[in-house]
């Protein structure tokens, strides 16, 4: 599951994220709207949306408002704010929110209330399982199978299944691709011989059911 976080408190949302990615959620930190719309490879694929609505580049009516009626129609979406009063909180929930959690908060609730959203089936449409030809992946026990034959791999290698099963057929950019996979490890010193490395071990393991081709510097799973 991937989430992206939409706040410009970069303390609380370091802390946010270390949480979510212990609990093997990949998550995308943007401290501002403009950032979170020039990285769209990132945003693009997100099972979650975490929004301070109090952003300074952004009206919150004019943030939750774009990505209803854009690419992010039935995308969940928790606001996270200083702003306690009953009214208002009602008020965005009404507005297309699907929840609201208000500062201070612990984590561990907001980690809740994540896993409480993605257990809707109308929320998420991989509600239990990730698909592609014959391999299974499960969601939440993260145990992947061939021909119902479980296989044996590593936390980065599910990471890459699951990133390339939710992106099948799409142009992944490197760089995007090392930041949700490398970076959620807190890896940020990853060279390209790393990377070729990873995939060629990954390849001998699951390859022949998961063919994958580069392209001008891009990964892409075939058709």
């Amino acid at each position: 599951m991937h989430i992206s976080i939409i706040d410009d408190e970069k303390i609380l949302t370091n802390k946010i994220s270390k949480k979510l990615k212990l609990n093997w959620y990949w998550v995308s930190e943007f401290y501002s709207f403009k950032e979170f719309m020039i990285n769209w490879t990132l945003s693009l694929i997100s099972d979650l949306y975490i929004i301070d609505i109090s952003l300074w580049d952004w009206n919150w009516f004019d943030i939750i408002n774009f990505l209803r009626k854009t690419k992010w129609l039935n995308t969940p979406i928790i606001i996270i704010s200083w702003f306690w009063d009953t009214q208002n909180i009602i008020f965005w929930l009404n507005l297309w929110a699907d929840d609201y959690i208000t500062k201070p908060f612990y984590p561990e609730e907001l980690i809740a209330r994540i896993k409480a959203i993605l257990r809707r089936p109308s929320k998420i449409e991989e509600k239990n399982n990730l698909v592609y030809n014959n391999i299974v992946l499960n969601n939440f026990t993260k145990e992947l199978k061939i021909d119902w034959k479980k296989i044996n791999l590593n936390k980065k290698e599910i990471l890459i299944i699951e990133l390339f099963i939710k992106n099948k057929w799409k142009l992944i950019p490197k760089e995007s691709f090392i930041k949700t996979i490398w970076w959620v490890q807190n890896n940020l010193d990853i060279s390209e011989n790393t990377l070729n490395a990873t995939l060629s071990k990954l390849r001998r393991k699951v390859w022949n059911n998961f063919p994958l081709q580069t392209k001008y510097n891009m990964w892409y799973i075939l058709k």
